[in-house]
């Protein structure tokens, strides 16, 4: 679970699961000060990470040779909905049918997941 706070800066907003710690901040366009990562570049990170630790723990569990990972998420907002675009780079040392499974788990993240469905959202009484 995340817990935000706001700060005293405009839409400078501290958050914190408990253990590690984070800010968040509205890009100065829309009147922020960009001092922190802006809600949806969270999203964003939140979903290439997700994606990065996937393809990791694949190829671990499947002997693919993967020293390093990289991967990049953009989120489009759009009038019904959002377009999200995603890749990786793969080493091209690897069989393309490693490559292809690769590809494929990268679909079975989670927080891929998540966002592929509707979400319900249920607000709780404090």
């Amino acid at each position: 679970m995340i817990t935000t706070k706001s700060n005293e800066t405009d839409y400078l907003t501290e958050f914190t699961d408990g253990v590690h710690e984070g800010v968040c901040d509205a890009p100065e366009s829309m009147g922020g000060a960009g001092a922190g990562f802006t809600p949806l570049a969270l999203l964003e990170a939140s979903l290439a990470a997700c994606m990065n630790i996937t393809l990791r723990m694949y190829a671990r569990n499947h002997a693919i040779p993967l020293d390093s990972m990289k991967t990049t998420v953009s989120i489009t907002r759009e009038v019904d909905g959002a377009v999200v675009e995603y890749s990786a780079e793969i080493p091209e040392r690897l069989a393309p049918g490693q490559k292809k499974r690769l590809f494929a788990a990268m679909r079975g993240c989670p927080i891929h997941s998540i966002l592929a469905k509707n979400a319900t959202f249920s607000l709780k009484d404090e």
